[in-house]
C-alpha cells in the first residue's frame, strides 16, 4: 500500500489517450435471519491514471498502489469499452506496530495492511511470542486489519508474527500448498521491546462496553413505547413511557426472548417474559421503570397490553464483563470471568478468550440465556497478566469468493477463532475487552 509504481504501455494508437484502471472488490460478510453464510463480493474498477501514447504507440503513467485488499489485481490499460491491454499485480501485505517498546500491559497496534477478501487469502493468523492469539481479517475494511492487544510476559524482546491460512491453527509451511503465491511472503513479524516500569493501564471493563444508542422522545403514531434509550448492558437502568393506551387502565409490558439451543435437536422458539404492569393517567400515559433485562444479546421487544391494544419498542442488549477476585491473586488460584449479554446467532453465541495473549478457547451463552461464566486457574509466572475477550463466528456456510466446493472441515475454517479486528466481526456489533490482574 502507498508504494509508488510506474506502468509502461505499448503497442497502443499513437496520439490516444487511454485510462488506466485498477480491478478489485466490494466484498461484504453474508448474514441474514442470525446465519452466518461467508463472504460475497462484486468486482469494481477504479481509474487511477491516465496514458497518452507517443508516436510508437508507448505510454507511462504513475500511480500509488490503493489501500485495498491484498493478493492479485487485474490492472487494464482501457479506452471506452475496448481493453487494450493487462497486467496483474500483487498487492503484497505488511505487518506494522505502534508503539516499538513500553511497559507491560502497553496497548499495541498491530496492522496488517493488503489483508485479502478471497477464501484462502482472507486469514492471517497473529503469534505473540509461541502463543496463537487469533485471526486477523479484514473484509468490511477493505484490507486493513488492526488490532489492539496488551504487552504480556517479562521484560525484553517479543516477537510478533503473522502466518497466512485459512485453517483453525497457523499452516505452517504454507509456500508448500497448491495454493502459494510466490509474491507473498507466509511469515512476517515484527519485534516488541518491553520495559521495566509501572504497568500501562487499561480503561475499566465498565467503559469498554459499547455505548448506549438513543432515541428521540418524539411519539409518532399512537399506541407508543418510548424509551430515551434503544440498547444497553445488563443491569442498565431503564425508562420505558407508553402513550395513547386507555384512559386509567392497566397496561402489561413484555420482553421478548430466545429459548433453546443448538446441541438438543429442539431447536429453539421466542418467549414473552412478564414483566409487570403499571396504570395509566387520564391522558392514556404509563411509565415503567426497571433495568435491562439478564437475557441474551441482541434485539428484543419490549411489548405494552391493555386489552386490544398494544405497541412494541425493539431493544438491544450488549455484552458486559465481569472479573473476580477484586485484588491480587496467588499462583493457581481460582479467576472467574463473567459474561453477561452474550447473543444467540451464529456470529453472536460465543466469545472467545485470551490470557496474555494466548488463545485459550471459547464460551457459549446460548443455552445459559446470555451468561457466560467461566473458571480458569490463575498463572503461576507472578508479575501482571492479561485477559483478552473478543467476538468470533461460531458456524455457518463458509461460501464465497475462492472457497472450495466443501468448505466444512476441519482444514477450511475460520469459525471459533478470536477476530482480533473486532470492528470486522459480522452481523452484530460487539466489543472487545481487556482487563489486567496481578499474581503475587
Amino acid at each position: 500500500m502507498g508504494t509508488a509504481v510506474t506502468a509502461t504501455a505499448t503497442g497502443l494508437a499513437a496520439g490516444e489517450t487511454y485510462d488506466l484502471v485498477w480491478e478489485s472488490a466490494d466484498a461484504a460478510w453474508n448474514v441474514a435471519d442470525g446465519e452466518f453464510m461467508g463472504v460475497g463480493a462484486e468486482t469494481t474498477r477504479v481509474v487511477i491514471a491516465t496514458l497518452t501514447a507517443d508516436a510508437a504507440g508507448g505510454a507511462t503513467a504513475g500511480f500509488q498502489v490503493p489501500e485495498d485488499y491484498g493478493y492479485l489485481h487485474n490492472v487494464f490499460v482501457v479506452q471506452g469499452e475496448t481493453t487494450a491491454a493487462r497486467q496483474g499485480f500483487v498487492v503484497v501485505p505488511n505487518l506494522t506496530i505502534s508503539p516499538a517498546s513500553g511497559p507491560v500491559g502497553t496497548p499495541i497496534t498491530v496492522t496488517l495492511t493488503g489483508v485479502g477478501y478471497r477464501f484462502w487469502e482472507s486469514v492471517w493468523h497473529l503469534l505473540y511470542d509461541g502463543a496463537h492469539s487469533g485471526w486477523l481479517s479484514a473484509v468490511t475494511s477493505k484490507g486493513t486489519a488492526v488490532a489492539v492487544i496488551p504487552a504480556a510476559g517479562p521484560a525484553g524482546m517479543h516477537t510478533l508474527q503473522v502466518l497466512s491460512g485459512t485453517h483453525p491453527v497457523p499452516y505452517l509451511n504454507q509456500q508448500q500448498a497448491p495454493i502459494y503465491m510466490p509474491q507473498v511472503p507466509t511469515v512476517q513479524s515484527v519485534l516488541f521491546e518491553l520495559t521495566e516500569g509501572p504497568p500501562a493501564a487499561w480503561p475499566p471493563l465498565e467503559d469498554q462496553v459499547l455505548p448506549r444508542q438513543t432515541a428521540d422522545f418524539a411519539v409518532g403514531t399512537l399506541p407508543a413505547v418510548v424509551s430515551r434509550y434503544t440498547s444497553g448492558t445488563v443491569g442498565s437502568p431503564l425508562t420505558l413511557d407508553v402513550f395513547g393506551f386507555p384512559a386509567n387502565s392497566e397496561v402489561e409490558l413484555a420482553f421478548s426472548a430466545v429459548r433453546g439451543n443448538r446441541l438438543s435437536g429442539r431447536g429453539w422458539d421466542v418467549v414473552q417474559l412478564p414483566l409487570g404492569s403499571a396504570a395509566t393517567d387520564a391522558d392514556g400515559k404509563a411509565t415503567f421503570e426497571l433495568t435491562t433485562p439478564d437475557d441474551l444479546g441482541g434485539e428484543h421487544e419490549f411489548t405494552a397490553t391493555s386489552g386490544e391494544v398494544s405497541a412494541s419498542l425493539t431493544y438491544t442488549v450488549t455484552p458486559s464483563v465481569t472479573f473476580a477476585p477484586e485484588g491480587p491473586v496467588a499462583p493457581g488460584d481460582d479467576i472467574t470471568i463473567t459474561i453477561k449479554g452474550v447473543g444467540w446467532t451464529e456470529t453472536a453465541n460465543i466469545y472467545t478468550l485470551l490470557m496474555d495473549n494466548g488463545f485459550i478457547g471459547y464460551g457459549c451463552g446460548f443455552n445459559s440465556q446470555g451468561d457466560v461464566t467461566i473458571h480458569l486457574k490463575a498463572p503461576g509466572r507472578v508479575g501482571t497478566h492479561f485477559i483478552s475477550l473478543y467476538p468470533a463466528i461460531y458456524q455457518g456456510d463458509l461460501a464465497g469468493p475462492g472457497a472450495p466446493p466443501n468448505t466444512a472441515t476441519a482444514n477450511a475454517t475460520y469459525l471459533q477463532l478470536p477476530m482480533l479486528n473486532w470492528r470486522d466481526h459480522p452481523g452484530e456489533e460487539l466489543p472487545t475487552f481487556t482487563l489486567a490482574f496481578e499474581v503475587r
